[in-house]
């Protein structure tokens, strides 16, 4: 039996749990502060033990580490980088399904020395999207086509049956980081030419992406597209776009919040209420030009008001409607723990869009490439994943994390995966074996050829 070592029992870890139990040679150690979870999930596997473990208890870490073949981390990103450095005390190879931290980077060289891998961004986004990515590269250079634009998106969302609130999105990961990530400055290449801005959301309407069986989705920039063109070896793309999905009225109603301050994370939001967080929030005039009342203007009013400063006039009605329906022009107090307006903005998100017992969640990964060939004319081919399941521990973004950290960490513990130093699935020994396995297990990437047309911002 192989010993493999997870830490932590949050959502993603039961597909992972079971993809690994169902070899019959791993013994599973689960690792969790939360020990009941950890139990919960180990008693559902033929070989697996919990134990109650303190990610800051160095030693305790390490014993762990020590007595596995191998170890799985699905711990916050920020612990990565400590358990990778136990892992290469130990010698033993690591699976995280995270971003490449800079931390994370600077252990490339002790770990090509001491012979051990440590395998990043190994789920979905990232993770699938590198593996298609990589496939597809290599296929079209292949036949000589230079690639010259690549765009990807991705989008964690409610099944269009269960799309049920006003703002068509329910929480299958931190509502803290969802609202952190709008606020996020965004790079990518259009045209030969570096585009940048402050945060993802632009006045005018988004660019719209129609997914069958789903609808039209919207498309806002993800973060810094640019480092994908060293990742992928796209050095002569002159288009190089990274997307997130939503339902529409995502992008107007982040704008929004963006407007009103709701995302600020510079200091305490000093105020008693959601409301008062709001009124503190606009301008005096807002009051001045509501008319047709002879009462004070509501705060809906002036928020609408406000807004049109920002948004097309058909948008604000239905964006004012998101922000009642969440509470946020309500009298009702901020949570005592709130340091900052997001925090604040963060617990009712959290709270109210949630996914309900027997509701189904939906994942969308899409690629686009257009290559030139050698005969002078240009290919498209696009590359989609459309994934649904059941909200929980078997929801469509549990099942496309954990499985394919599942099946990397198996092909680590049968020697398939001759690599060291720091990784993300890109090499051909991983993407095209994972990718496949994955198939075989319902998680089909479908493709066809599309007729490029010029890239909008």
């Amino acid at each position: 039996m192989k010993k493999v070592l997870v830490l932590g029992a949050g959502l993603v870890a039961r597909p992972l749990l079971e993809e690994l139990d169902r070899r019959g040679d791993v013994e599973l150690v689960v690792a969790a502060l939360n020990g009941e979870r950890a139990r919960q999930l180990a008693s559902e596997c033929r070989h697996a033990q919990a134990v109650e473990m303190h990610t800051d208890h160095r030693d305790e870490v390490a014993a762990g580490v020590a007595n596995a073949d191998l170890v799985v981390s699905l711990l916050p990103a920020p612990f990565h980088p400590g358990v990778a450095r136990l892992c290469l005390e130990k010698r033993r190879p690591l699976v995280t399904t995270s971003y490449v931290s800079p931390e994370m980077q600077a252990l490339d060289g002790e770990a090509r020395e001491r012979g051990v891998l440590l395998l990043n961004e190994c789920g979905l986004d990232p993770g699938i999207d590198h593996m298609m990515a990589a496939e597809a590269i290599r296929r079209l250079q292949a036949e000589g086509g230079v690639i010259e634009s690549f765009a990807s998106y991705a989008g964690g969302l409610p099944a269009p049956a269960y799309n049920d609130n006003p703002w068509g999105y329910k929480c299958s990961w931190t509502p803290r980081g969802v609202l952190v990530s709008a606020s996020s400055s965004i790079r990518h290449l259009l045209d030969g030419e570096i585009v940048e801005r402050q945060q993802p959301y632009r006045d005018g309407q988004p660019m719209l992406l129609e997914v069958e069986g789903v609808g039209r989705l919207e498309v806002y920039p993800t973060r810094d597209s640019l480092p994908y063109r060293e990742k992928y070896g796209l050095r002569e793309a002159r288009n190089l776009f990274r997307g997130t999905l939503r339902y529409p009225g995502w992008c107007a109603t982040f704008r929004a919040l963006i407007a009103l301050g709701l995302l600020d994370q510079g200091g305490p939001p000093e105020a008693r209420t959601y409301a008062e967080l709001i009124a503190r929030r606009l301008p005096e005039a807002t009051s001045d030009r509501v008319r047709g009342s002879l009462s004070p203007p509501s705060l809906r009013d002036r928020v609408a008001v406000f807004l049109r400063g920002f948004l097309a006039a058909e948008e604000v009605s239905a964006v004012v409607e998101r922000l009642e329906w969440l509470g946020l022009l309500a009298d009702e107090p901020l949570p005592s723990a709130a340091a900052t307006a997001l925090d604040a903005v963060a617990v009712p998100f959290g709270e109210k869009l949630r996914y309900q017992p027997g509701e189904r969640d939906l994942v969308v990964l899409e690629h686009r490439f257009v290559a030139r060939l050698p005969d002078g004319h240009q290919r498209g081919l696009e590359m989609r994943l459309v994934v649904e399941g059941d909200a929980g521990d078997h929801s469509a973004m549990a099942v496309t994390v954990g499985t394919p950290a599942a099946l990397a960490a198996g092909m680590i513990l049968d020697g398939e995966v001759p690599l060291t130093g720091v990784h993300i699935p890109v090499a051909q020994v991983l993407s095209g074996p994972i990718l496949s396995r994955l198939g075989d297990r319902g998680i089909r990437v479908v493709e066809k050829a599309f007729s490029p047309s010029p890239p909008t911002s």
